[in-house]
This record gives structure tokens, sequence and C-alpha cells, in this order.
């Protein structure tokens, strides 16, 4: 199956997040993907050639294969199924977005319809919670900096600067929740880590999370 025909057709709606890299990239890609096995909802790969998947991003390959100075790329994708409410197929997409960070994000079909020529189920109104959940099961098991949920819109938004990546403007520690709690976004829902900006003022609906996190709705699935 190629992979124009795993997702097709959109919308796209991502649920993802944030990672500090703090070890080798080889082996923080193996903790990512061996502490999928630890989420509640269960979640199979559909891929089978994983570790050559994994060497691959470890090599990463050149942007510009004729200039000597430029980045290189080192990125993954992996189809899974992901069990919510209902079984699902996802996109396990994750990057290298600079020296210290690494983003992943899961691509669900976003559609509010089915496409069952494509197998692909849309998502009912009241589904929309299965989403939020998962995002909370996901930083209980990864405990990230931020992530959040977007139609069409990854947490590198979040930052504000709107470059390509790999670029260190996207460090880790350059992401603050100064900008989404000031400026709109196209964002659902965001967790932040009050482990490393305690909150004092959120002009949002919130929830406070176990290890420190905070759910904030700051949008709806229909906006």
């Amino acid at each position: 199956m190629q992979w124009s025909q795993w997702l097709q057709g959109g919308p796209f709606l991502e649920v993802s997040f944030l990672l500090e890299l703090k070890e080798k990239k080889k082996e923080a890609i193996q903790d990512i993907i061996f502490n999928l096995s630890k989420v509640r909802n269960r979640i199979e790969i559909y891929d089978k050639n994983i570790d050559e998947i994994i060497d691959f991003f470890d090599r990463g390959y050149p942007f510009d294969e004729e200039d000597p100075q430029t980045n290189y790329i080192h990125s993954l994708r992996l189809r899974l199924y992901v069990y919510l409410s209902r079984k699902r197929k996802a996109t396990l997409q994750i990057e290298m977005v600079s020296s210290n960070a690494i983003m992943v994000n899961f691509w669900f079909f976003g559609s509010i319809f089915d496409a069952l020529e494509w197998d692909q189920i849309g998502i009912k109104k009241e589904e929309i919670t299965d989403f939020t959940n998962f995002l909370k099961e996901l930083y209980s098991v990864y405990e990230f900096k931020i992530g959040g949920i977007a139609i069409e819109e990854d947490v590198l938004e979040l930052f504000g600067f709107g470059e390509t990546y790999p670029n260190e403007c996207y460090r880790y520690e350059n992401v603050s929740p100064d900008r989404f709690l000031q400026e709109s976004s196209h964002f659902i829902n965001i967790i932040w880590s009050e482990k490393y900006k305690k909150l004092s003022y959120v002009p949002y609906n919130h929830k406070r999370l176990d290890k420190e996190g905070i759910l904030i709705k700051t949008g709806s699935f229909n906006d």
C-alpha cells in the first residue's frame, strides 16, 4: 500500500506535541515508538520495517544535495491504527525540528463525513472528546512541554515563527504560553506543562491535570 493510499482527501485533524531531545536521535526515536505501547488507547503499527525506518531517521537526508552547507532532514512516518471509541487510521509523523526539539504528530482523517471508498471514518460531533482524551493520555505517557489538537495545524504553529524546519527558532526553550494565551489560534485544545512556566491567568476554559499539566480549551471542532 502506498503512503498516498493510507490517509486521503482531508481535512486532517492533527494531535501533536513537542519533546526535548536529550539523547542520541536513534535512541530518542526508539523510546518514542516503544512508549506507544504504554498509551492506554490501543495503537497498532501497520508498517513492519520499523528498524529500517528508524535507521533512515537517524541517518537523515540533505535538504539540498547541491549545497554542502544544507540542513539534514531527520523525519519518519509510520502508518497506525489508533483505537479511540472507534478504530481509526492514523499517520505518525516524527520530525527533528531543531537541534534540541522533536515534534511528534498523529494525523487523522478530520472530515465529519465518512470516506468509505478509502476506508476512512469521519468524526462525529460527540467524538471530538475522544481526541481530547487521547491528547491527555499522550501527556500522561510522554510528559511533553506543549501539545495540541487542530485541523491542518501542528504544534509548531504555537511558536509563531512560520519558518520551515529544521530551524533553530524551534529550539525547545523558545516555545512559550504567552502567544497562545494572548492571540487566537486554530487549536481546539492545548496542553501546557506548568513545570516550565506557571500560568497565573488563563482566559479560556481550562482544567489542571496530573504531572503539572493544564488542558486549555482554545477553540472548537466546528470553528
